[in-house]
């Protein structure tokens, strides 16, 4: 596998944006990540692009959008840019963060969309930095538990609804500061992940990362690379809330325990910043071989 880095000017690669998300990562995502991961990985790299089996777009998509007020500014500059570096959209792809994707028109390009809104593109992962554990284990309190915002989408007003008197379920509809969002994720033997304005969401990934079972309740199923990760033995997914329920009553909370550390000695081995990268090179060589 050859990939030919295509040659953008460097404003489509701000070094900063201006405000970070969730409130204790860094400034630093999967778009950052993945250009570094072939800056650390130069074998997979060829200065022709005659030989390259694929071209890369390294805009860094996110930070240009939230720097040009959410995308609704500098989508002609971003545009021209992108018309001038394609030299063959059939074999190119693109890293992308941003929930509504790279919003102008990269033709036949391969995206690859951590927050996947349509059935267009390539699932990856949406990292933040990892948390800090508390250094005593908190105690299992909850069957499962949300906290964010309930009014992003729907589907998390429906799962409000269904759930809120509920005794065994914490719902907290807002934000906390982080060691409490940490503690209360831990006290769960699920953490519901529904998605809200983006397909895919922070918390189901920061949830692997503390060890605990995540649950992604959304009209798509964008847990990544699917061809290559069996998710079903450390997570749940379900279309409507409805069917939610159904699914984590046959469960006890012993097999809960055994996939939440499952998914976090899965999450630490494949799915950290630059680990997660290798399966973006095993999919791109899928779709290569057909």
């Amino acid at each position: 596998m050859k990939i030919y880095i295509l040659p953008v000017n460097d404003k489509f690669m701000p070094k900063t944006q201006p405000f970070k998300y969730p409130q204790h990562n860094k400034d630093f995502g999967v778009e950052q990540d993945f250009y570094l991961f072939l800056q650390n990985n130069k074998d997979y790299l060829t200065d022709d692009p005659q030989k390259a089996d694929w071209h890369y777009i390294p805009i860094f998509w996110t930070r240009w959008h939230l720097n040009h007020n959410y995308g609704k500014e500098g989508l002609e500059e971003l545009q021209n840019e992108v018309d001038r570096l394609l030299l063959d959209d059939n074999k190119t792809f693109t890293v992308c963060q941003y929930d509504d994707g790279t919003v102008v028109n990269i033709k036949k390009s391969k995206a690859f969309l951590a927050s996947r809104k349509t059935n267009e593109g390539y699932d990856i992962p949406l990292l933040c930095s990892p948390h800090k554990e508390p250094f005593f284990k908190p105690q299992k309190k909850y069957l499962a538990s949300f906290l964010g915002r309930i009014a992003t989408h729907p589907i998390r007003q429906s799962m409000l609804a269904l759930l809120k008197d509920r005794r065994d379920v914490f719902i907290y509809d807002g934000s906390l500061k982080t060691n409490a969002y940490v503690k209360k994720i831990m006290e769960s033997y699920i953490s519901l992940c529904p998605r809200g304005y983006g397909g895919s969401s922070f918390r189901f990934f920061e949830s692997m990362q503390l060890g605990v079972v995540p649950f992604l309740v959304g009209d798509i199923d964008t847990r990544p690379f699917k061809n290559f990760i069996n998710w079903d033995e450390m997570s749940f997914y379900s279309e409507n809330t409805e069917n939610m329920l159904n699914i984590i009553k046959n469960y006890d909370n012993n097999k809960l325990i055994s996939m939440g550390l499952k998914c976090k000695e899965f999450y630490y081995n494949n799915l950290i910043y630059q680990k997660w990268c290798k399966y973006v090179i095993y999919q791109l060589e899928d779709v290569k071989n057909g």
